[in-house]
This record gives C-alpha cells, structure tokens and sequence, in this order.
C-alpha cells in the first residue's frame, strides 16, 4: 500500500511539474515572443506618421516631390510611385482607421476633409496612402 501512494504521489508532482512548465512556455511565449497587438492606436503627440505617396496624375517625378516636402515636415514617407491609375481628385486611403494619422496628412497637404477613403488593410505597416490627383495644383506643396 505504501508503494501506490508513493507512485500516485510521484504522478501528481510530475503532473504539476509540467502544467507549471507548459504554463511557463506558454506566458513567456505570450509576453514576448508574440506578443498581443492592441487594436487601437493611441494618441501621441510625439509619434512619426508613415505613409506613401502615390502618382496618380502622370506628372514625372510628383510623388518624389510630394515625399520630400512631407519628409522635411517630419512625415516618414516610406514610398513614392505611381499609383495603378490616374485619379481625378486626390485623397488619403487610410489604411489602420487612425483618424490623428490621417488628419496630420490632410492639414500638410491642405486637403479637406472628406478627402479620406477608408481602405483598412492590417497586412500594411502603414497609417495611409496619399493619392496625388489631377487637381495636384491646388495642395498645398504646390500653392
């Protein structure tokens, strides 16, 4: 009789042993291998918005110029090409739902503010895309 309760007392310890060990994996797994990603963004007064400026009004070189003009303003513009299309009225297609971003884009370029297309794409590291239109003349890095 002593020897089954030595050998069930030996399974409960080993079975502890690894629930703490799985839990243990499991927590440094969470907090930081992968951690959780919040689904908001707070505001910060201090943060860099990344974004990319697309051409699509066919004038050489306007994004670039665009890209520079929000570079020197502290905008971290991680691209500038041409968009798949030529667009009539430009936008931003805002793509985290992070209205500050989107706002900040649209007061440098002097863009009102239903110039804004909801384009949400959580594979983009991005906050938003500003799309330069036909009517480029009118934003501000041009006036």
């Amino acid at each position: 009789m002593g020897s089954v309760r030595r050998i069930v007392r030996w399974l409960w310890v080993t079975a502890l042993g690894v629930a703490v060990l799985v839990l243990g994996a499991s927590l440094v797994w969470r907090v930081f291998i992968r951690p959780p990603v919040e689904p908001v963004i707070e505001p910060e007064s201090g943060r860099v918005v990344q974004l990319r400026v697309l051409n699509g009004a066919g004038v050489p070189e306007l994004a670039r110029r665009v890209q520079q003009y929000l570079r020197r303003r502290g905008f971290d513009v991680v691209e500038a090409a041409n968009a798949a299309t030529t667009v009539e009225r430009s936008y931003v297609a805002d793509h985290l739902g992070d209205s500050i971003a989107v706002e900040r884009v649209l007061y440098a370029v002097g863009l009102p503010p239903d110039a804004v297309r909801r384009q949400i794409d959580s594979d983009l590291v991005i906050h938003c895309s500003l799309v330069i239109g036909t009517d480029w003349q009118s934003l501000r890095p041009f006036r």
